[in-house]
């Protein structure tokens, strides 16, 4: 253990590693092994032993190897050549971010930013997402809770209690009690007050970043809320 960083603060990403993910298997479990690199050509006529390019050219073709599985792995075609969409899948895997989100690089930027730079943390403690909750469900929560608000003129405590059940939010919302949404929204509202990248993935950087005052209510509806 680096015993200089026992005096530092933990924190959380952002975007949360996935709770379970599915396992590598076969060669993507396997790390490459250079000693099992072969002789080539005139080496390997002579009965010679390997030499650096020999260990260079097996590690080309245990990369080439592997990289058809790791892209099936992801959901992706074997012969898939964009760089790009092997990136986001990875990251997909790695921190949460989904590969289509139409705000990727916001959060992948916003995930950086918050985990790398020190001058971008809140450096309060205990805001950790509710058990079972990640920011993005926080989020979509809060802009969901915001929305109905705005239509039905109910209470926040009034939307939690009904949310399960109405229509069009059964699949978001239907596993959770209106308890559990109670407690979530409130930890929601809190984060959005205290947490400053929290609220910069909420509304988004470009409203943060406006000269002209805009409803930040309203952003965080649009980037999150289902709208029904």
């Amino acid at each position: 253990m680096n015993t200089g960083d026992q005096g530092k603060q933990k924190h959380r990403p952002l975007m949360p590693r996935p709770r379970s993910k599915r396992r590598f298997t076969g060669r993507l479990l396997k790390p490459i092994d250079l000693r099992e690199a072969k002789a080539r050509g005139l080496r390997a006529q002579l009965a010679l032993p390997p030499e650096e390019s020999d260990r260079r050219a097996h590690f080309r073709d245990e990369v080439a190897a592997r990289l058809p599985e790791l892209k099936k792995f992801l959901g992706l075609p074997p012969d898939d050549r964009d760089p790009e969409r092997l990136a986001k899948a990875l990251v997909e895997r790695e921190l949460g971010i989904p590969r289509d989100a139409p705000n990727w690089w916001d959060r992948f930027a916003a995930y950086l930013t918050w985990d790398r730079v020190p001058g971008f943390r809140s450096g309060k403690k205990g805001h950790g997402a509710p058990r079972n909750w990640d920011p993005e469900q926080l989020m979509q929560l809060f802009a969901d809770v915001k929305f109905r608000k705005q239509k039905t003129g109910q209470s926040d405590a009034n939307i939690c209690k009904r949310l399960p059940t109405t229509k069009g939010y059964e699949k978001r919302w239907g596993k959770r009690s209106p308890a559990a949404l109670r407690k979530a929204y409130v930890m929601a509202n809190k984060l959005r007050r205290e947490d400053s990248l929290f609220l910069l993935e909420l509304c988004g950087g470009e409203a943060l970043m406006r000269e002209k005052r805009v409803d930040l209510i309203e952003e965080a509806i649009k980037r999150h809320a289902l709208r029904l």
